[in-house]
C-alpha cells in the first residue's frame, strides 16, 4: 500500500519564521499615518515610509472592526462577508435595538472571524450619548489570549 503525503498541511518556512519572530498572526496597518524610529548611532530621528505592520491581538482586532464595518455584498470575492451593524446608526435608539446589534453579532462574528472564540456580547442603547456601547468579550485559544474585552460605541460618526 502506497503512503499519502499531505504537503500542504506541513507549516512552511515563512510560518516556522513568524513562530520563531514571537507572533503568530500578522496583517497590514491599512491606516495612513506617520512613525517614526531612533536612530542612536547618529542620534535622530527618521521617518519610515514603509507600510506598517500589526500582529496578534491587534490584527484581530482590526479584522472584527472590518467584519462590523463591512456590508454583505460590498467585497467581490466574499460577497456574505459582513455583519454591518452600521445599518442601525439611524435607528432609534432603544433596548430592542440593542438585542438585534447583540444577536447579529454572536451569530455572525465567529463565522468572518474563526481565530476568536466569543465569549461574551453585551449592547448598551445610551440614548443621553446618543450611541450604542458595545462590550465584546473574546478568546484567542491560537495565542493563548484569554478575557479580552473590547469597549466600542456606535453613533452617528460610524462604530469607534
Amino acid at each position: 500500500m502506497n503512503g499519502l503525503k499531505l504537503t500542504e498541511l506541513a507549516p512552511n518556512r515563512l510560518t516556522d519564521s513568524a513562530v520563531k519572530k514571537g507572533f503568530v498572526y500578522k496583517d497590514l496597518k491599512l491606516d495612513l499615518e506617520t512613525s517614526y524610529t531612533y536612530n542612536n548611532t547618529i542620534n535622530a530621528k527618521q521617518e519610515l515610509n514603509d507600510v506598517q505592520a500589526i500582529y496578534d491581538l491587534e490584527a484581530i482586532k482590526n479584522s472584527i472592526r472590518n467584519a462590523f464595518l463591512t456590508s454583505p455584498g460590498q467585497r467581490i470575492l466574499a460577497p456574505e462577508y459582513g455583519v454591518d451593524i452600521r445599518r442601525y446608526v439611524f435607528d432609534q435608539i432603544n433596548e430592542d435595538t440593542a438585542f438585534f446589534i447583540e444577536r447579529d453579532i454572536e451569530r455572525s462574528l465567529p463565522l468572518f472571524e474563526p481565530r476568536i472564540e466569543v465569549e461574551r456580547v453585551s449592547v448598551v442603547a445610551n440614548s443621553d450619548d446618543n450611541q450604542y456601547d458595545i462590550y465584546l468579550t473574546i478568546n484567542i485559544p491560537e495565542i493563548d489570549v484569554y478575557g479580552v474585552t473590547l469597549t466600542n460605541y456606535l453613533n452617528s460618526n460610524g462604530y469607534f
